[in-house]
C-alpha cells in the first residue's frame, strides 16, 4: 500500500501505471502527467516500490496474463499482445524470468 504520507505524485505514478498497463508509456510521459522530472521519477520510485518502474510495469502485464491464462482459452500470442507485450517470445521469457515458469506449466497449475 502506498501510505498517505507518500508523495502525491507517487500515487498519481502508481494509478498511470495501473491504468495504461497494456501501453507502452514512455519515463517522460510520466513525469510530464504528474509533472515531475523524469530524474526525480526514476530516481525515487524504486524507494516507493522496492523494484524500478519497469520492473513495476513488466509485473502488472505479468499479473494480467495470469488472469488471462487461468480464465480464458486465448492463446499465448493473443495473451501476450493483449498484455502489451512485443511478441509470443518476449512474452514467454518474462514470464519465464517473473514466476519462474513457463506459460504453458502455469496453466495446467
Amino acid at each position: 500500500k502506498i501510505e498517505k504520507a507518500h508523495p502525491q505524485w507517487i500515487r498519481l505514478v502508481r494509478e498511470i501505471l495501473n491504468d495504461r498497463w497494456s501501453e507502452q508509456i514512455s519515463l517522460k510521459e510520466i513525469a510530464d502527467l504528474v509533472q515531475v522530472h523524469p530524474v526525480t521519477v526514476s530516481r525515487f520510485f524504486p524507494q516507493y516500490f522496492k523494484c524500478t518502474l519497469g520492473q513495476y510495469a513488466r509485473k502488472l502485464k505479468i499479473d494480467k496474463a495470469t488472469t488471462l491464462l487461468r480464465n480464458s482459452q486465448l492463446s499465448l500470442t493473443e495473451i501476450a499482445y493483449q498484455c502489451g507485450f512485443f511478441d509470443q517470445s518476449h512474452f514467454i521469457r518474462v514470464f519465464k524470468q517473473t514466476t519462474g515458469f513457463l506459460p504453458k506449466e502455469y496453466k495446467k497449475l
